[in-house]
C-alpha cells in the first residue's frame, strides 16, 4: 500500500474532505448574532469607563484583543494565588472601575466567575453581570471564549487575523 494522496487512498479521501470542510467554513458569512457580538466586544471600552476584563487563559485574551478590545485584561490562569488575583483586579479597576468577568461558560468557568463576583462585592468593585449574560446569549452554542476565533475564518469577517 502506498502513502500517496491520490483519490483512491484513505488518506487522499481524508485530505479532500478536510479541504472541502475548510472551504465551506470560509465561505460562510457571519450571522446576525455574531455581528452584534463583535460590536458589543468592540464597544466595551467606550461604554464602560475604567473597564477591566477577566478571562481564563492566554488564548481568551488574544481573541478578545483581536476582536478590538483595548481594556486591560487579567488572566485567572496565572501563578497568582486567589487572594492575590483579587487584589490585582481591585488595583487595576480602582475605586470607580468596572469589572467584566468573561470566564468560559462551562462549570469551571462559572465557578471562577462566582468566586470572583463574591470577592469583588466585598471590596465594592462593580461587576457587569448583565453584559456577561448578553455576551453569553450572543455566543449561541459556543461555551468557550477562545472558540470566538472562528469569527475570523468567516468570509465577511471584520478582521483577517489568526490567533
Amino acid at each position: 500500500m502506498t502513502r500517496d494522496n491520490d483519490d483512491g487512498s484513505l488518506r487522499g479521501k481524508a485530505d479532500i474532505y478536510r479541504t472541502i470542510a475548510i472551504e465551506r467554513r470560509r465561505s460562510m458569512k457571519l450571522r446576525d448574532n455574531e455581528r452584534v457580538l463583535i460590536e458589543v466586544i468592540r464597544n466595551l471600552d467606550t461604554k464602560h469607563k475604567g473597564l477591566v476584563v477577566i478571562v481564563e487563559g492566554k488564548r481568551d485574551a488574544a481573541v478578545l484583543q483581536n476582536l478590538g478590545l483595548k481594556a486591560p485584561i487579567v488572566r485567572t490562569q496565572s501563578k497568582l494565588l486567589r487572594y492575590q488575583l483579587i487584589e490585582q483586579i481591585v488595583a487595576r479597576a480602582g475605586a470607580k472601575g468596572q469589572v467584566l468577568i468573561l470566564t468560559d461558560y462551562d462549570q469551571a468557568g462559572e465557578d471562577i466567575c462566582s468566586y470572583i463576583e463574591k470577592a469583588l462585592e466585598t471590596t465594592g468593585v462593580r461587576t457587569l453581570k448583565g453584559v456577561r449574560i448578553k455576551i453569553r446569549k450572543l455566543m449561541g452554542n459556543w461555551r468557550f471564549i477562545e472558540e470566538l476565533v472562528a469569527l475570523f475564518k468567516r468570509r465577511d469577517s471584520p478582521e483577517n487575523v489568526s490567533v
